[in-house]
Order: structure tokens, then sequence, then C-alpha cells
């Protein structure tokens, strides 16, 4: 870890995003979380908390440039970890229409570029370095095989590996770091309620994570999205 180092976790309440706060709080980052339920930020938190951990929560949505923007400069992060997302359902050629595909790729991909945006342009004008980790998917490597209904999803999910690898040439001459992390199913409130229970946690994700954050680990590494498969997938 670096200039004290401060990671802005995206999707912070639940899944990756909390696995991935307590486990780094733990570790001495100072932690900021955002996300759309506050109820499930503040649980966070205080798991945080009570650990004697350092803690920061934004109850805004990644969709909207401006709150994510204001936290970015409010928290000023040395990293980042996009992890929200929605799920979507939707048969394509039955019920998912123009709305609701709009509304998965508001989230997942408009989200994800509106963090790496404010962050970068943070890290720019400061001259600072940055590291960011972007969270894609199996599904964004290689569709919706094994449970066809997302199409959104998916597609949002192949946008990530595009978008990280187009923004880390951006970050190059920065020193700022971009990568992707495409992992199989993992057990999350998201998939429990379709009645999905795969055996895989997020906490087991955030070893590959806390890799790519650290440089002394990932060196130069940029532009590249890590697929992590399971015996889930």
């Amino acid at each position: 870890m670096s200039r004290a180092a401060a990671i802005l976790i995206t999707g912070g309440g639940t899944g990756l995003g909390a696995a991935s706060a307590r486990i780094l709080a733990a570790e001495g980052w100072r932690v900021g979380l955002l996300g759309r339920r506050l109820d499930r930020l503040e649980a966070v938190a205080a798991d945080i908390r009570s650990a004697g951990g350092d803690v920061q929560i934004y109850p805004q949505c990644v969709s909207q440039a401006a709150a994510v923007a204001s936290a970015i400069g409010d928290f000023k992060p040395s990293a980042v970890l996009n992890a929200a997302a929605v799920l979507g359902q939707g048969d394509i050629i039955d019920t998912l229409g123009p709305a609701e595909f709009a509304e998965v790729q508001a989230i997942n991909v408009n989200g994800t570029f509106n963090t790496c945006c404010a962050a970068m342009r943070q890290w720019q004008a400061a001259d600072h370095s940055g590291d960011i980790v972007n969270v894609s998917s199996l599904a964004g490597i290689r569709g919706m095989q094994a449970f066809p209904g997302f199409s959104a999803y998916a597609a949002s999910k192949h946008a990530i590996v595009g978008l990280t690898e187009a923004l880390a040439k951006d970050g190059k001459a920065h020193d700022i770091r971009v990568n992707a992390i495409a992992p199989g199913m993992m057990r999350t409130d998201m998939l429990a309620q379709m009645g999905i229970h795969p055996k895989t946690l997020p906490e087991d994700i955030v070893p590959t994570v806390r890799y790519l954050l650290d440089r002394s680990l990932s060196g130069p590494l940029s532009g590249t999205t890590i697929e992590i498969h399971s015996n889930d997938d």
C-alpha cells in the first residue's frame, strides 16, 4: 500500500463489494462504500468500525455521474473497485424491452464509466497514480451459457471488458492502471433470490482483487481481465 491507501468500492453494501471492504479494511485500507441501499452500507460500515477500521459511506447510485464525482472528490481514493451491478432478467424475445435493457446498462456500464472517469480525472489533476479494478463476469467472456434469459447482463459484462482495455490505454501516460476480474457464479443475495446457491463465496474472489491492487505483485499489469473459474461454473 502507498499514499495512505484508500479504496472506493461501489456496490459496497453486498456481495463482492462488501466482502472486499471488510477484508481490505482489516488490512489497513481506508474504505469508502458507495451504493443505493443505506441500510446495507451502514451494516458493512458497522462491521468495519467494530474491527477498528476506517470507513465512510456514500448512499448514491453509480448511474448518477454528478453524485459519483462528488463522492470521489470527497473521499479522494487511491484505488477503486467497481462492484456495483444488477442482474436484470427477461428473455430478449419475450419480455426484455428497451427500458429493461437500458436500466441494466445504466448501472453496470455507465456506473462503471462514471466512477472510472471521476477517479482518473482526479488522479491526473493531482499528478497521482491510481489503480482501478472493474468487475466483469464469465458471462462477459462466454455469455450466459448456463442461464439463458440474461441478455442485458451478459452484454453489460462484455462491455466492461472492452471499457477496461480502453481506459487502460487512456491511463497509461498517467501511471493509472485499469484491470478487471471475470468471476463465475458466487453466493450472493442476487442469485439467492433466484434459488441459485453456488459454493463459491465472495470472499474467495477477494485475493484476486488484492493481487491487482498490489503493485508489488501485479507490477505494470493494466488492461487485463482475469477469469476466475470454480466448480460452480
